[in-house]
């Protein structure tokens, strides 16, 4: 096994024992002890990869964005739209828990919710209001809230419906109002 991937299982052991942590506790009460204690690894080596639990946090972050960078769907035809929204939501069905701190009300965490609303507004703001609407930024708000607000509800009924129905779903609700303001 090379150190690469040794680096990444370590990593890994990490980020999933900092995870099931941040199931039962604030994130500022968790400290390196208990994640190295969930991880089965020493602190040494925890100070190997990481200089704090907010590097760590972090990491788990970027690694939830870049896997959002893939299947966010950008703006276009209606099939591709939903297909790719569909696999945007089997991504985040299959990563749920880290949605869901990330999407939290916890204040060291929901500071990182602010990358998410990033990746989602730039694929919205690419586009600018019609006329420059003053009311655009409002519009924009209720894509983005109403969007991330039915995923959260989805994860809280345990999934209850099929990711291509919520996607259509969204889209349906959604895309007519971007369409109108924004296209």
């Amino acid at each position: 096994m090379s150190g690469t991937r040794r680096t990444q299982m370590t990593r890994q052991l990490f980020r999933d024992s900092l995870i099931e942590l941040l199931q039962t506790k604030p994130f500022q009460k968790i400290t390196v002890k208990e994640i190295c204690e969930q991880a089965d690894l020493n602190r040494t080596t925890f100070y190997l990869h990481y200089d704090d639990q907010d590097q760590l946090l972090d990491d788990i972050v970027g690694v939830f964005k870049e896997g959002l960078d893939r299947y966010f769907p950008p703006i276009s035809d209606k099939t591709d739209r939903i297909n790719r929204l569909n696999e945007y939501l089997l991504y985040v069905k299959e990563n749920y828990k880290i949605f869901r701190i990330l999407m939290s009300n916890d204040q060291a965490v929901g500071k990182r919710k602010k990358i998410l609303e990033d990746l989602l507004s730039e694929r919205i703001s690419a586009h600018k209001p019609k006329d420059s609407l003053p009311e655009g930024k409002y519009i924009y708000y209720f894509i983005l809230e109403g969007s991330i607000s039915m995923v959260l509800h989805w994860i809280d009924y345990n999934f209850d419906l099929r990711p291509e129905d919520l996607a259509r779903q969204i889209d349906e609700l959604c895309y007519p109002v971007f369409e109108r303001y924004f296209c």
